[in-house]
């Protein structure tokens, strides 16, 4: 049957019935007995068979997936509402252990659920860099050489950094729809479904790319690219040298094409329905540029190259003997290791691997994910695809200070200064394989002039750049814990307030999402979440004193609690990053306590308060980039899986590599729900 888009859709609609209903064991009643008196205490109360609040009744049985909202509110401390009786911090806790306990012993029909694989089409990232590597680089190794100690006087070396090298393929970027990231990342399967108005663009971009491959920059031999599939196809109408005939010539180029378009083995057979194209084209007496780019084309756009996992649920559903679990083959495990860290295709070595089934062994996958860690590629998929999105980097960009208050932020080109510090620190951490807790607080970072100039920092050793150059970068000592971790970096301080204020609640919410993996809860329709600037006071009142006035709104006080104190401990940066200590001629009192009890004075001991909770970041870390790796939202599933890799990691040191490794070799990135599911 044809691939048309009509045809994409139903499979894409089958994929959505592989989600099955799975059972608690015996043990999950154990937990919830356990715990019942508790939730009798703190939330029956509301959620009982005459009054089910959010029709939550938790006097009937429910759902792991039920419990699973539970868990989530009570563990971003949601729940229960501040007017209502608050469970103790050891209480609490043991409901959430007891929750997650159930959660662990879960099974799907017998076995360790690894969750569903649901299909999804490759990214606007994915698809860029996919086309890059089948067209130029031809998917070879290339090591990446970069060291971020100091060359001279503390300056870095910026090599093929900034600027990033030019993409042959960035094309892509400009005519496809940005992606949605609703989950955190571009990844995310739920938003990455295929609606047939995006074929006709998938075909604009196939075309564009074909007209520069049979351009004059596909022609270049010495340029910056190779361009291989135009050596490849010149060869081809050249005529083949080895014995083949023309038409064995064709049909291998393009087998060989469509194997590492499609991410497996493409036989001979499948191979001669597209040679069928060209033969249409030469009977109607297209030369042979026009009749090899009608095949190439149609692989750039089938289903099998748009979207990852295509062939699982079909093979699946065609297969009566298929085990409820399954693991995922070489070339598939190939596949999802590529576009994990590299968000791109597989290359040469992973595609050999694969073709003698070696890839799932334990010694050489774990060689392979260290040599793809420290690939070029790792950039794409680790740096720019994970790190970058975690940190809400693409939306910090949105922020607009005031032009006329804070000039010089756009003087000085302050905002893409912002993003570069915070590239190149958490580059280094990944190059360096550093403690990922020191995204929350180091004594180091990267520090250009202008940025030196807007931080106020004293013994900078770098000079004014002269005009039109681009400012040398330079590893830096912080003499004290203003500065040093994400959190207290511009791109975040700028990007989390307003034009002309700071906004507590902004920040405090980017801390919880980020830092903690706890979102809050978003408000209620009917609540007015703005804070409002009364024009008779707004000059006498500092920003605490407003959010303030703004709690003293019940319905606000819930959420607020959370939020606030996470954000007013960054109040003496100011709207765009710099220190200060008045706001509104008064002194800044940037202390707080969090909802659990905790006090701190400002920001330093709110650093030190996180640190102390590395292994509640550790698991918020993990749990980010497991959902980046695994394509989907995690569920209760994932529990058993996420509490083992933060364990391994905390007895690693909190290593960024060992963060890697374990998810790439965890169970669920490696297996699939089979045959079962669907019955």
């Amino acid at each position: 049957m044809r691939s048309t888009p009509a045809n994409l859709l139903r499979s894409l609609a089958a994929i959505v019935m592989l989600t099955g209903t799975v059972r608690a064991q015996d043990k999950s009643h154990a937990d919830l007995d356990a715990i019942r008196p508790l939730l009798g205490r703190y939330c029956v109360s509301c959620h009982n068979s005459k009054k089910a609040k959010a029709s939550l009744n938790l006097e009937s049985q429910q759902t792991l997936t039920t419990w699973k909202k539970v868990w989530d509110r009570l563990r971003s401390h949601s729940m229960p509402p501040s007017a209502s009786a608050q469970p103790t911090l050891l209480e609490r806790q043991r409901i959430i252990g007891s929750l997650e306990d159930m959660f662990v012993q879960a099974k799907w029909h017998g076995h360790p659920d690894p969750g569903p694989l649901p299909s999804r089409r490759l990214n606007v990232r994915e698809t860029m860099n996919t086309l890059r590597d089948l067209a130029v680089t031809n998917a070879r190794p290339a090591a990446r050489k970069t060291s971020f100690e100091p060359i001279k006087d503390g300056r870095i070396s910026l090599y093929r950094m900034i600027p990033p090298p030019e993409h042959a393929t960035d094309f892509v970027a400009r005519m496809l729809p940005q992606d949605t990231n609703d989950g955190g990342f571009d990844t995310i399967a739920d938003n990455l479904s295929l609606p047939s108005f995006l074929m006709e663009k998938y075909l604009r971009v196939t075309k564009v790319l074909l007209d520069d491959v049979y351009s004059v920059k596909g022609r270049e031999k010495n340029g910056r690219y190779n361009w291989t599939l135009r050596e490849e196809v010149d060869r081809l109408e050249k005529g083949p040298s080895n014995g083949m005939t023309p038409r064995q010539a064709l049909v291998k180029l393009l087998q060989s094409f469509a194997s590492r378009a499609f991410r497996r083995p493409v036989d001979a057979d499948e191979a001669e329905r597209y040679a069928k194209l060209f033969d249409l084209a030469q009977a109607k007496g297209e030369n042979f540029e026009r009749s090899i780019r009608l095949p190439l084309q149609a692989i750039l756009v089938s289903p099998n190259f748009l979207l990852l996992w295509h062939d699982a649920p079909r093979r699946i559903l065609q297969d009566k003997k298929s085990p409820p679990v399954e693991p995922l083959n070489d070339y598939e495990l190939a596949a999802r290791l590529s576009y994990f860290l590299w968000s791109s295709m597989p290359d040469q070595e992973l595609f050999k691997l694969a073709e003698k089934g070696q890839l799932r062994d334990e010694k050489m996958l774990d060689a392979q994910i260290r040599r793809m860690m420290s690939d070029w590629r790792s950039r794409d998929g680790l740096l720019h695809g994970f790190l970058m999105q975690w940190l809400q980097v693409d939306r910090l960009e949105r922020a607009n200070p005031d032009a006329d208050k804070f000039a010089s932020y756009f003087q000085n080109n302050l905002s893409e200064q912002m993003t570069l510090e915070v590239m190149l620190f958490a580059d280094a951490i990944m190059v360096e394989d550093r403690s990922i807790v020191e995204f929350i607080d180091t004594d180091w970072g990267f520090i250009s002039y202008p940025l030196a100039q807007h931080y106020g920092l004293a013994n900078f050793p770098g000079k004014k750049p002269s005009p039109n150059t681009l400012p040398n970068w330079y590893r830096v000592k912080f003499p004290d814990k203003t500065r040093g971790g994400v959190l207290t970096m511009g791109k975040m301080l700028t990007g989390t307030s307003q034009s002309l204020r700071t906004s507590p609640v902004a920040r405090g919410k980017w801390v919880l999402e980020t830092i903690l993996g706890t979102p809050p809860a978003p408000p209620p329709p009917d609540v007015d979440n703005v804070l409002r600037e009364d024009k008779q006071d707004v000059k006498a009142l500092t920003v605490r004193q407003r959010m303030e006035k703004h709690r003293a709104d019940p319905n606000c006080a819930s959420c607020h609690r959370l939020i606030d104190p996470l954000g007013m401990a960054l109040e003496k940066f100011d709207p765009v990053g710099r220190w200060r200590e008045m706001d509104q001629a008064q002194p800044i009192d940037a202390s707080g306590e969090l909802i659990d009890g905790t006090k701190f004075k400002g920001i330093a001991d709110l650093k030190a308060v996180l640190v102390s909770r590395k292994l509640e970041f550790t698991r918020a870390f993990v749990e980010h980039m497991l959902a980046y790796g695994l394509g989907r939202k995690l569920d209760y599933y994932d529990a058993k899986t996420v509490r083992e890799i933060t364990a391994r990691v905390a007895a690693d040191d909190y290593r960024f590599s060992r963060v890697v490794m374990e998810i790439a070799k965890s169970y669920p990135f490696r297996h699939r729900r089979g045959r079962e599911s669907v019955d």
